[in-house]
């Protein structure tokens, strides 16, 4: 049996990479749900009850924040979790670069996303809701 102190740090993977990943792999489950949720689902129930469906949708629009958030963090905890692998030697690499990567991806299409939607609003092609209305 070996001596627990010669084990090498290769082993080990590291922690922020773990937490980048799931971080990802997370936002992006949770906006497939909600773009499903929000593109089929609740259109045709406010149909079907005459409009009293919007209100699913408004709980539903609240949640949505949550994956750019999770992107966030995934893409904020690869980069950290890169730098410490080059420092430290732990393993766990691939798993910083695919959170990383993916957080990445997500992050740009709802930047991109944003940008269409308000690019849309100001040549009139769509209304936004009015708040004070």
């Amino acid at each position: 049996m070996q001596n627990p102190s010669s084990y090498s740090t290769a082993g080990k993977t590291n922690g922020m990479a773990i937490t980048s990943l799931i971080a990802g792999i997370l936002s992006w489950v949770l906006a497939l749900i909600l773009a499903c949720l929000n593109w089929v689902i609740v259109p045709l129930f406010a149909l079907a009850t005459m409009g009293v469906g919007l209100m699913l949708y408004l709980c539903t629009a609240a949640i949505g924040c949550l994956s750019p958030l999770g992107w966030i963090v995934g893409a904020v905890t690869g980069y950290m979790a890169k730098n410490q692998i080059k420092q430290s030697g732990e393993g766990g690499e691939g798993i910083a670069n695919a959170g990383f990567i993916m957080s990445l991806v997500g992050l740009g299409i709802t930047i991109l996303g944003v940008c269409i939607v308000g690019i849309l609003a100001i040549a009139g092609t769509i209304h936004l809701p009015n708040p004070s209305s």
